[in-house]
């Protein structure tokens, strides 16, 4: 059967909480690392599954980073709200937040799209946050 003019059809609106669903992935890129093998070393987690990413040169952490100049367990990012947070452990050497062409000192810090952070003095990431909306365009 053929839609005519005088057909209806069902749409379905999303709700409020489909629209401001958030973070579904995080896309990890390692774009410095003292280590040649771990340079554009990509992992994607998917945050509906795994709400906790702990950063570390021990091998208890989610992502483990051969950089002696990173403590063991040396930041953790989360899922909060629509947004994911990074916080230092109080490492020895800290986390920083790539601000403008200088990296600053950050406890913690909030972010919702893409950052890039250094851990010690060595090794940066690029953390690319994947939203379930921006995947439908």
């Amino acid at each position: 059967m053929a839609f005519g003019v005088d057909e209806t059809r069902r749409v379905e609106i999303p709700s409020s909480e489909t629209i401001r669903r958030g973070p579904t992935r995080l896309e990890l890129t390692f774009v410095e690392s003292p280590r040649d093998f771990m340079k554009d070393f990509k992992v994607v987690f998917d945050l509906s599954i795994i709400r906790e990413i702990t950063l570390g040169r021990s091998p208890e952490n989610v992502v483990v980073i051969p950089d002696p100049t990173v403590s063991r367990k040396h930041a953790v990012i989360t899922v909060v709200g629509n947004e994911l947070l990074i916080k230092d452990l109080n490492s020895t050497n800290g986390t920083y937040v790539l601000d403008g062409n200088e990296f600053k000192r950050i406890s913690e810090y909030r972010f919702s799209n893409e950052t890039v952070i250094r851990l010690g003095y060595y090794t940066v990431i690029r953390l690319s946050v994947i939203s379930e909306s921006s995947d439908s365009g």
